[in-house]
């Protein structure tokens, strides 16, 4: 029986070129289908344990967990079910697999029972969760994440049942009919330093396939090689006593998906995800491919301990020679004060023009940045890079001052805008712009002023700049946009477009659901043209920049090499229709965020001074006030007061008046007693004109 399914098999073998992957793992589902009752295993069901074993044979009751294992025999063939290795840029273009390694990845099942996952009704955007019907999408525009279980069948003796257990999520797809399991693989390239565990080796370059569609791709016996013990020998179905367990049918379905006893899951390179990120400047030599199934553990297995293989690849594409290269993470014109990160390609040791001998360093200060980078390639010296410090300064600051109590008036001038704070750091905001009023003072206050700029974002321009970089023509289908990634917060300001014809033009920005966030309706004249758009995009990927009508305007569908970038801000990665069409929007004008940068404090006093100074003791009008302090009732004496009007006023220290009394033309010794019981406990201010000459002096009532 097993020949004729090989015999199927090798009849089905050239579908698999021109036919998609879904369709062939139906095929092979449906052949096992088939087949299944006449190999003698139809009494070991997902509802019948009448024939099914345990992993240990002298038990009867137990799980029936899966094996999920890595199936070593797509890296040894190049070609489309092996390895591929792309350089950092090809020539001629490679359809965006610059500085890839693309990889085939096969997942037997070698264990006694399925692996089974099935989806819930319960989904989750953030710390929100929704239960029964699907929210759509997540406030933040994200899909929302649908919580998914593993199903466990469970032999005691002849019965078979099941529990289910949770299992992670998928990321919730409405448009695909189908669930992709997410976290399922991750795929790096290490360097070997002789550790017994492959995942303590140096990483080199990474990838993930983070939503796979499990399924039962084929039986090991079909692929024979796929599936291998722990002792490294070839099983197949025949070496599987529950073989099929599962159905030998699980597909890209909506609600269950799974990969069967005694079958395997394949991912072949040319899908994607399926590859290894090759950072610039890596040398050619000798790595390790290491991938990681179920990394983190989301499923139960019956062992653990085999879901990682390694295997040693040397590379041949990448860098003969040294290479040194600088990236700013950050802007490269920084706020005084602050820091930007400049950041040296991968290498065995550096120097930086600064003395720093480490791969990334922190710069505060202006200056030309060069680094010196060695490695197994060799040494090079990179390209200067500039960091500049914007002019913001402290503001220049005027004091103030009172006698005994009151409030005043500080002020301070610099290039931006003006903040007042109560404290040289941190503290409370008590007023803004070049003049500040002080509140009612008793004693001396410092205030702090700071200094605001803010300089407009820079603009670039991204390629391709115009529509020569190949063949194209006019283009008609709305459904056809550009896919790209905001590397920070931005604003998309205009984009130059070639029209056919003159007429208004819908120009829609949309996030990765096809959703639409901006819009604006242009007027496009015949020929080239600049249409304003302004949108103000987050930091994001899989963008999309289309059309809300027909747009009949130029498309490339020739000499396009993407990614197309402006360093630090944007990064167009692809199209609707794939990396050999480029649609309708040219040299894209990008503007980065505003930059503001807060100058240090400049401090500022406001002065409470004793004006009375010397004057008090020798030459005040007031001769005595007793007694001080008091209970309301004191006596006042005044001198020169000989044929002279006094007026004599309480205050207390806000400048409330407590009590005012005048005398005309009085004698020499002027000599009063003021009542002021009832009044509240405190200190107040006595104020004494003779003849339009002041004195002032404090006095205290207690109770």
């Amino acid at each position: 029986m097993f020949s004729l399914l090989g015999k199927l098999h090798s009849h089905i073998l050239a579908l698999e070129k021109s036919t998609s992957i879904s369709f062939m793992k139906k095929i092979y589902g449906l052949i096992a289908a088939i087949l299944l009752p006449f190999i003698g295993i139809s009494q070991c069901t997902t509802t019948n344990a009448t024939s099914c074993v345990c992993l240990d044979l002298t038990q009867s009751n137990c799980d029936l967990l899966p094996d999920i294992k890595l199936g070593p025999p797509p890296f040894y063939a190049q070609g489309n079910n092996g390895i591929i290795e792309y350089p950092q840029i090809c020539n001629p273009p490679c359809q965006g697999n610059d500085g890839r390694l693309r990889i085939s990845v096969s997942t037997p099942n070698i264990g006694v029972g399925p692996l089974t996952v099935r989806t819930t009704t319960t989904f989750v955007c953030g710390q929100d969760t929704f239960y029964g019907a699907s929210p759509g999408i997540c406030p933040n525009g994200d899909p929302p994440k649908q919580l998914i279980v593993q199903r466990v069948y469970h032999k005691n003796g002849n019965t078979m049942t099941y529990y289910d257990r949770a299992a992670g999520s998928m990321t919730y797809h409405p448009t695909h009919g189908h669930m992709h399991v997410d976290d399922w693989g991750i795929y790096t390239l290490r360097d070997n330093n002789g550790d017994p565990d492959p995942l303590n080796w140096p990483i080199i370059g990474t990838g993930a396939k983070l939503a796979f569609c499990l399924m039962d791709y084929g039986s090991c016996s079909t692929y024979n090689g796929h599936c291998l013990d722990d002792n490294g020998n070839v099983l197949v179905n025949g070496n599987f006593p529950n073989w099929g367990l599962g159905g030998g049918n699980y597909n890209c379905s909506a609600t269950e998906q799974g990969i069967s006893s005694g079958y395997t899951d394949i991912y072949y390179q040319y899908l994607d995800g399926m590859w290894i990120n090759l950072p610039p400047g890596l040398c050619n030599g000798q790595y390790w491919i290491v991938v990681q199934i179920d990394p983190y553990d989301y499923f139960l297995e019956s062992n653990e301990n085999n879901n990682v293989y390694a295997f040693p690849y040397a590379l041949t594409q990448q860098n003969s020679g040294g290479t040194a290269s600088i990236t700013a993470i950050g802007p490269t014109t920084i706020c005084p004060g602050e820091t930007t990160t400049l950041s040296a390609n991968s290498g065995t040791s550096y120097l930086w023009s600064n003395g720093a001998t480490t791969q990334t360093i922190l710069v505060n200060t202006a200056g030309t940045y060069t680094v010196t980078v060695s490695s197994a390639c060799g040494t090079a010296t990179s390209q200067p890079v500039s960091v500049s410090l914007t002019s913001t300064q402290p503001p220049s600051t005027t004091d103030d001052s009172v006698c005994f109590v009151g409030s005043g008036i500080l002020t301070a001038s610099g290039t931006g805008d003006i903040n007042w704070y109560d404290a040289q750091t941190g503290g409370n905001l008590v007023g803004t712009g070049s003049s500040f009023t002080t509140p009612v003072l008793t004693s001396s206050t410092t205030y702090y002023a700071d200094n605001t700029d803010t300089f407009l974002g820079p603009v670039n321009f991204a390629p391709p700049h115009n529509n020569l970089i190949g063949n194209g023509g006019n283009h008609t289908d709305p459904t056809r946009y550009l896919i790209f990634n905001a590397l920070t917060d931005l604003t998309l300001v205009s984009v130059k477009v070639y029209a056919q014809g003159a007429g208004n033009r819908i120009i829609e920005l949309r996030d990765n659901n096809n959703a639409v966030l901006q819009s604006v309706t242009a007027f496009v004249p015949d020929g080239e043209s600049r249409i304003t758009l302004n949108f103000n995009i987050m930091a994001g990927t899989n963008y999309r920049l289309g059309t809300g009508n027909t747009p009949d305007m130029f498309r490339n569908n020739s000499g396009v090499q993407y990614p197309y970038d402006v360093n630090g801000f944007v990064s167009i990665t692809s199209s609707s229709a794939g990396a050999q069409f480029y649609y309708f929007f040219y040299d894209w004008e990008v503007k980065g965020p505003d930059m503001v940068c807060t100058s240090l404090r400049s401090p500022a006093t406001m002065h409470v001074q004793n004006c009375l100074g010397i004057d008090e003791n020798e030459t005040s009008l007031i001769a005595s006030l007793f007694p001080n302090p008091n209970k309301g009732l004191l006596s006042v004496q005044l001198k020169n007061t000989a044929n002279a009007d006094i007026k004599l006023s309480i205050t207390d220290l806000s400048g409330k008046i407590v009590m005012q009394q005048s005398f005309s033309k009085v004698a020499a010794g002027f000599n009063t007693s003021l009542n002021l019981e009832g009044t509240a406990s405190g200190t107040y201010l006595l104020k004494a004109a003779v003849n339009g000459t002041e004195s002032i002096q404090k006095f205290t009532i207690i109770e």
